[in-house]
């Protein structure tokens, strides 16, 4: 008979009947699981200030908390990742006994902490609290293997704690190491690179949290390109550590001296240096870098060097200005003639000078984020000298401020951004924005910028509805057509006027020109009125409305069309004959339905 297989199972059932006796015995009741079990480990994770690892009788690591950022200082110095000890440290704090197994107990049953795995024990975490100093030890795991035991330092009660903190033990030092090249200050106001031929610095303003280019030339930085910049550089991950060798020969990976150096500071103080060496070996793709603050050599993607060496002309913002539209509460415009904008509301604005009025809110909206948005071409950085660009004096200038509530709880203006701009230079036209830099711009963007009030009026050339309409002369192809509304909303021809008319799209383009919007203002007169393509004879509108005394004739010409292909239109606007883009869908509406047809020619036969 073989006994093997007899014995075996005899000492398993043994071992669970001693599990059962020691562990599951201690387990509470179901009315005791109902109270909240206390915390065995005194301690708030925030008061830890260093901690230590030691696996069986070997030392792990050690890391310190320094100004709320963690790091490795034993066995060698380098930056923590802080969300594994902060994971950790918060696990430790929530430890809950699950079974309480006092001396007595193992005194009672003959048992010894080596059974539990806790006279060598398999990790001790040392924590430091401001002060004072807590030991944690772990033994084994139970034979389930989701609980563990362990002991606190001067008690000699083991407890069962589910194991979730034991598992975030680190394995080696390596495992908390921070795999991020840089971790940057929040505090931090620069970031400078040092290459040969390429170096530059990136400064925050301070007045109004924009970026400059502090290096090699004083100039605003495109805030986008900058930002971007720095997240490629705060996102990078380190590939590899090379050598924690505080003696490793530094010439031999490119970094005695170094190919660039990467800088993060406060004022004139770095707080982050990161000097680049050469490629690694065996993959070009890699290159090596550390820390100053570290003795480490690690590997990271050349392409984050090859990002950092761009030209400082990369990184500059072509804006001639930089301000935020909604800031804006008045525009002081100096030009053929000074006038002010003001804002009155959220979407409401007035034009000051010789006949106040309401500017078109759509316009307003429009002219801010052009002038946003206005780019130009650096003529010359520093310029000691405007008036060989025209700028001294300037032929238009725009002073754009915001309004606020001094401490005096009065109200006054800022200064957010101004423009000024010369006469036309050839093809071209020179700018000058805040800085000491003369820009370059094309002749479209500025024709686009208002320089008179007239050209911020409301955009509406008249309104009426389609009952105030009793006839509408048609004058095109050298002749005219008359039509005539009907009470019942049905139009007609005139006598003597014949041709199709369809009475609906008639109606409906009729209530379009009783609503009709300028798309933009060209001019507030028609003495250039050939310079549009307006001719006699031309095309020509003439609407009659009823009226209590006498009827009222409203004209409107069409010409040429606009450099948008909008096409030119011409009509009185409040007693001032102006010329205008029409919107190009009305005006498909109006060709449509309100065109006269070429006239029959004799050649044709009919």
């Amino acid at each position: 008979m073989n006994w093997k297989p007899t014995w075996m199972l005899i000492a398993l059932a043994g071992a669970l009947f001693a599990f059962i006796y020691l562990v599951e015995r201690h387990i509470p009741s179901t009315a005791a699981r109902l109270q909240p079990p206390s915390r065995l480990v005194d301690f708030k994770p925030a008061d830890v200030i260093s901690l230590q690892l030691r696996r069986t009788n070997q030392f792990i690591l050690k890391v310190e908390r320094t100004n709320d950022s963690w790091n490795i200082t034993s066995p060698f110095s380098y930056p923590a990742q802080p969300y594994g000890i902060q994971n950790l440290l918060t696990l430790l704090a929530d430890l809950q006994p699950q079974t309480r197994i006092t001396a007595k107990d193992l005194s009672e049953q003959k048992q010894t902490i080596a059974q539990f795995g806790l006279d060598v024990p398999s990790a001790t975490v040392v924590l430091g609290c401001a002060g004072r100093r807590l030991e944690i030890l772990f033994g084994s795991k139970t034979s389930l293997g989701d609980r563990v035991y362990m002991m606190l330092m001067n008690s000699q009660d083991i407890y069962v704690v589910g194991a979730e903190a034991y598992d975030k033990l680190p394995p080696s030092p390596a495992a908390w190491r921070d795999i991020f090249l840089v971790n940057v200050n929040p505090n931090a106001d620069r970031m400078e690179f040092r290459a040969p031929g390429k170096s530059y610095a990136i400064q925050v303003d301070p007045t109004n949290h924009s970026f400059m280019l502090s290096k090699p030339t004083y100039a605003r930085a495109d805030r986008g390109k900058v930002e971007a910049l720095k997240q490629r550089v705060q996102m990078e991950l380190i590939n590899g550590f090379e050598t924690d060798d505080p003696h490793a020969d530094l010439d031999q990976y490119g970094l005695q001296p170094p190919e660039a150096e990467l800088i993060f500071g406060q004022g004139t103080n770095d707080q982050l240096v990161v000097q680049f060496g050469k490629p690694v070996t065996n993959d070009p793709s890699l290159v090596y870098a550390r820390r100053m603050a570290n003795t480490n050599i690690v590997k990271v993607a050349k392409s984050l060097l090859e990002e950092l060496l761009k030209s400082p002309s990369d990184l500059r913002d072509y804006h001639l200005v930089t301000f935020a539209p909604e800031q804006v509460g008045t525009i002081e415009i100096e030009g053929s003639e000074k006038f002010v904008v003001q804002r009155q509301g959220t979407n409401s604005w007035m034009v000051s000078g010789v006949q106040p009025m309401a500017a078109d809110p759509d316009l307003m909206r429009e002219w801010l984020n052009r002038l946003a948005t206005l780019e130009g071409n650096v003529e010359k950085d520093v310029v000691t000298d405007f008036s060989m660009y025209g700028l001294a004096p300037a032929i238009r200038q725009y002073s754009l401020k915001s309004t606020f509530t001094n401490a005096l709880g009065a109200l006054t203006n800022r200064l957010l951004a101004s423009i000024a701009l010369s006469t036309v230079q050839g093809e071209k036209v020179f700018a000058r924005g805040s800085e000491d830099s003369v820009y370059s711009l094309r002749l479209s963007d500025v024709d686009s910028l208002p320089s008179e009030p007239w050209q911020l009026r409301d955009r509406r050339v008249w309104s009426f509805t389609t009952n105030q309409v009793a006839s509408v002369t048609i004058h095109q192809q050298g002749y005219a057509r008359k039509i005539l509304r009907k009470l019942s909303g049905e139009w007609t021809f005139e006598k003597g006027s014949t041709g199709i008319l369809n009475s609906f799209q008639v109606e409906e383009t009729i209530y379009q020109l009783g609503n009709l919007k300028a798309s933009a203002w060209v001019a507030k007169n028609d003495a250039n009125r050939v310079l549009y393509g307006f001719k006699e004879p031309g095309y020509k509108l003439v609407i009659e409305l009823k009226g209590t005394d006498k009827p009222q004739f409203l004209t409107i010409e069409f010409g040429d069309k606009a450099p948008s292909n909008f096409p030119y239109a011409l009509a009185n606007v409040d007693g001032q004959n102006m010329v205008f883009e029409f919107p190009l869908q009305v005006f498909i509406k109006v060709a449509f339905a309100l065109g006269n047809p070429a006239p029959r020619t004799a050649a044709s036969g009919h």
